[in-house]
C-alpha cells in the first residue's frame, strides 16, 4: 500500500512545449513547470531538458517531504511503450528509435515509463476529468498534430503493435493532402492546428481575400486561434477551413463510434480552448453523419483538465506500478 507522501514525476513532451509536474496520489498537481521543447535542436538536446526537469522536480518533491516513486514521460507516437522507445513521431523530426525510458531511468535513478501522450491524457481525463464516472472513453488531442487515446475499463488500449488509438492518422480523404507521417488524407492533415493554418495560408498565397492575411505577416504569425476568431467574425476563408476541420473531426468520431462504441468521446488539446466554437459544429456534423435510427450515441464533450491531463494520466501509470 502506498504512502500519502508518495508522488510521481510526470513529463508531457509536446512539439512546442514540455509540461512537467509533481502529482500526488490524489491526482493533484502540486508543482508544475513549462519550458519550450526546442525540438529544432534535435533529440539529444531535448532529452537533456527532459532529464533536467525530471531531476529538478524529484529534488523539489523531496524538499516538500514527498517520496518520488517514479517518472512517467508522455510523448507523441509512434512509440513502443513496452520498450520505452520513441520510434518516429511525425511532429518530432529526427526522433528515430530514441530510448527515452532507459535514458531517464539511468540519469534520474527512478523507475520510468514511456507512454503515448494521448494515452496518458485519456487516462487523466478518465480518472479525474471529463470521463470521470464512465467505463470507457476515447480522447482526441487536437494541437500541433492530432493524437488519440482509448481507455476501456480503466485500462489503456495499446493494441498488438502498440499503436492503437492513432485517430489522427486515419484516412478521411483518400489521396488527399499529404501528412507528416507520409500518408495522404489523414485527419491530422486537415484538422490539426498546424494544418488549419497551412490551409488558410495557401488561400492567402493564392490571393484570396481574408482578414487572416494581416495576422500572417505579423511578428508572431498566424495561429489556429486567429483562424477561429476570424471564422467567428464571419471571414469566409477562415469559416471554410474551420468548418472543414470540424466536419472531418465528426467523420472520425462516427468511425470511432462504430469501431469502439465508447460512452464518451472527449475533445482535448490546445484547440479545445475554442470551446463551443469547436464542440457545437462537431456535434452537429456528427448528428448528420451517424446512423439516423440509432439513438444510443456517445456523448461528445470537451476535456476538463486542460494542460494537466497528460501529466495526471502519466502519474497514474507510476502509481499503478507500471514504471520499472
Amino acid at each position: 500500500m502506498g504512502s500519502n507522501a508518495d508522488c510521481a514525476i510526470a513529463i508531457d513532451l509536446g512539439g512546442t512545449r514540455i509540461k512537467a509536474g509533481i502529482v500526488d496520489r490524489d491526482a493533484r498537481v502540486v508543482a508544475r513547470h513549462t519550458i519550450p521543447t526546442e525540438a529544432e535542436r534535435g533529440p539529444d538536446h531535448v532529452m537533456q531538458r527532459i532529464i533536467a526537469e525530471a531531476r529538478d522536480l524529484a529534488d523539489e518533491a523531496r524538499r516538500r517531504s514527498l517520496n518520488p516513486m517514479g517518472v512517467a514521460v508522455g510523448a507523441p507516437g509512434a512509440l513502443s511503450q513496452s520498450r520505452g522507445v520513441i520510434l518516429a513521431p511525425p511532429n518530432l523530426p529526427g526522433w528515430n528509435n530514441v530510448p527515452v525510458a532507459a535514458l531517464v531511468r539511468e540519469r534520474c535513478g527512478l523507475p520510468t515509463i514511456l507512454e503515448n501522450d494521448a494515452n496518458a491524457a485519456a487516462l487523466g481525463e478518465f480518472w479525474t476529468g471529463a470521463g470521470r464516472g464512465v467505463d470507457n472513453l476515447v480522447l482526441l488531442t487536437l494541437g500541433t498534430g492530432i493524437g488519440g487515446g482509448v481507455v476501456l475499463g480503466g485500462r489503456i488500449l495499446r493494441g498488438f503493435f502498440e499503436t492503437a488509438g492513432e485517430v489522427g492518422h486515419t484516412i478521411v480523404i483518400p489521396d488527399g493532402r499529404p501528412c507528416g507521417c507520409g500518408q495522404k488524407g489523414c485527419l491530422e492533415a486537415y484538422a490539426s492546428a498546424n494544418s488549419i493554418v497551412r490551409i488558410v495560408s495557401e488561400q492567402i498565397s493564392a490571393g484570396t481575400a481574408t482578414v487572416c492575411a494581416e495576422t500572417l505577416t505579423a511578428e508572431n504569425g498566424l495561429t489556429a486561434e486567429h483562424v477561429a476568431e476570424a471564422a467567428q467574425a464571419g471571414d469566409s476563408v477562415a469559416m471554410q477551413a474551420w468548418d472543414q476541420a470540424c466536419r472531418l473531426l465528426a467523420v472520425s468520431c462516427v468511425n470511432v463510434q462504430h469501431v469502439l462504441n465508447p460512452q464518451v468521446i472527449v475533445l482535448g488539446g490546445g484547440m479545445s480552448a475554442a470551446g463551443a466554437q469547436l464542440l457545437e459544429p462537431v456535434r452537429r456534423h456528427f448528428s448528420e453523419l451517424t446512423w439516423p435510427k440509432i439513438n444510443d450515441r456517445p456523448d461528445i464533450r470537451l476535456a476538463a483538465l486542460a494542460d494537466d491531463a497528460g501529466v495526471v494520466g502519466a502519474a497514474m501509470l507510476v502509481f499503478s506500478g507500471e514504471a520499472t
